[in-house]
């Protein structure tokens, strides 16, 4: 397969992990550490990991980069890379995905730097400092971003951030920047825009694929007001993951029990929830309202007929993302990432 939309499909595996958490992590919220954020050990020819970060800036421009590393077995050699959402820029939208040999994957503990590429890194350990870059140029067009945090709000993790999963499975999750304020610019194309908003960075591990584990992933966080977000996953009625909601001046642990789409919406052959309920342990439930997709994709668009094949056969599914804005309990504002496996 060559450099397809790659990390595109690569992203969305990264979260999306096996199908039940029978063991989860075990006692409460804790401050995470630079061991949670560095690089886990890679371990199986199928451990994928992702660093996630979510945008909301002047003009409601909206934004999701991933960087990652993946291992698909024998289907391909393991890469690095990135790929770029960028929603309502002047009225347009946009995604680029970049692949690289993972040999280009690099990781500087003192600096806390993060490469896959020259262009392309993080650098700076949150809360202290960090800041994010990106630039390309992919066929005949330019996509480029570079914000710097201030005020971040400390990381937070549940336990080790583990997940036990069926089949000697594992996947991890980490909260390491629930709410920041981020500046500098972005630019699509030669049109350059000086913003500044909202960031959001969690990070996930996994030692499987997705598609053949799990039906969907929802991630949701909270723009304004009280620092709060998640990443739920459901299997049939199953369901894994967890969120964090301040409160006091304390982050409470959003443990899920149970997903229930009140209403849904069809897009490519799947079935989306524009209002999903979640369980929560302990807690009164949690109502997530889509507003308004801003993005809609297929993690395959970019491959031929013979290569989308080849990796829905091989991978168990198509996974199709759903980025947008919409309300937590139908009064916080937020913005989401859903991703939906299409059989």
């Amino acid at each position: 397969m060559q450099t397809l939309a790659k990390t595109a499909i690569l992203a969305t595996l990264a979260f999306l992990s096996t199908t039940l958490a029978q063991t989860p992590p075990t006692g409460g919220l804790r401050p995470d550490t630079p061991s949670d954020y560095a690089p886990h050990a890679s371990n199986g020819k199928t451990f994928n990991e992702f660093w996630t970060y979510q945008f909301l800036l002047n003009g409601g421009i909206q934004v999701q980069l991933n960087l990652s590393r993946a291992n698909f077995g024998s289907f391909k050699d393991p890469v690095c890379g990135a790929d770029l959402a960028v929603m309502n820029f002047l009225g347009r939208n946009a995604f680029v995905a970049r692949e690289y040999p993972i040999k280009r994957f690099s990781w500087s503990p003192s600096a806390a730097r993060l490469e896959v590429h020259d262009d392309i890194w993080s650098e700076g350990m949150p809360p202290r400092s960090h800041r994010l870059f990106f630039s390309t140029q992919k066929a005949g067009k330019a996509y480029f971003l570079d914000l710097t945090f201030e005020g971040m709000t400390p990381g937070v993790v549940w336990g080790d951030g583990v997940f036990d999963l069926p089949d000697n499975q594992k996947m991890a999750l980490y909260f390491h920047i629930p709410r920041a304020r981020v500046k500098g610019r972005i630019a699509l194309d030669g049109d350059t825009i000086n913003v500044r908003g909202f960031g959001w960075l969690d990070h996930t591990w996994q030692t499987q694929f997705a598609p053949k584990l799990i039906d969907a992933g929802y991630r949701y966080t909270v723009t304004s007001g009280r620092a709060e977000g998640g990443y739920f996953f459901q299997k049939g009625d199953k369901v894994f993951g967890y969120g964090i909601r301040e409160d006091k001046g304390r982050f409470a642990l959003l443990n899920p029990t149970g997903l229930t789409a009140a209403s849904r919406a069809s897009w490519g052959g799947t079935s989306v929830p524009k209002r999903l309920e979640v369980a929560l342990e302990g807690r009164a439930p949690l109502a997530l309202l889509r507003t308004e997709d801003r993005q809609r994709t297929s993690f395959m668009q970019e491959l031929s007929s013979i290569e989308r094949f080849g990796a829905k056969m091989f991978l168990g599914g198509e996974l199709m993302g759903f980025r947008g804005a919409g309300l937590v309990d139908d009064a916080a504002p937020a913005i989401f990432s859903y991703t939906v496996v299409k059989r």
